[in-house]
């Protein structure tokens, strides 16, 4: 892999946590480096059976934030998350949260959001929820933009919320 020596790492947060059925939550959080992304991670587990047989029942959902940019066909300032799921549950619902960010003097102003739940297999396929949807705001305006976002297992029964945020970057649109 060749990287520009002027294109500087992202941190990758990885926050996980475990929500066991009868049981405790615990939790954790580690840092890496990662190409202009930036992650976060759901878990779930149930605890199933009696005291002498325990099936556990688990997913693991991890969301790679990518850096905004001028999307051609959307016509608009977006920023992407792809999600892959892994587990031993067939399919969970992951709700992402997003929020784009322009920076306007030194304080940080939100200009489109969204908030989306997909039906998920397990088996490390990649789904990508739009920040703002297709169908959404359209952010046309050259500045300095972040985006943010919040991902969850929410069915078949829900997890923690893991968040993460992109790095900020400069986007020049064509105008209008």
């Amino acid at each position: 892999m060749v990287t520009s020596t002027s294109r500087r790492m992202a941190a990758v947060a990885l926050v996980s946590a475990a929500l066991v059925t009868g049981g405790a939550t615990s939790s954790y959080a580690a840092q890496n480096t990662g190409a202009g992304t930036s992650g976060a991670q759901a878990t779930t587990t149930e605890r199933q059976g009696s005291d002498k047989g325990i099936a556990a029942r688990w997913a693991s959902c991890t969301a790679q934030v990518n850096n905004p940019h001028w999307s051609k066909k959307g016509k608009s300032v977006i920023f992407k998350t792809r999600v892959t799921c892994a587990g031993n549950i067939a399919r969970v619902h992951v709700k992402v949260t997003g929020k784009l960010y322009r920076k306007s003097g030194s304080k940080w102003k939100a200009v489109a959001g969204s908030s989306e739940t997909k039906v998920k297999a397990t088996n490390g396929s990649v789904s990508t929820y739009y920040t703002p949807r297709p169908s959404g705001k359209k952010v046309t305006l050259d500045g300095t933009y972040k985006g943010q976002i919040t991902v969850q297992i929410t069915s078949p029964f829900p997890g923690t919320k893991g968040k993460a945020s992109s790095k900020a970057v400069k986007v020049n649109t064509p105008g209008k």
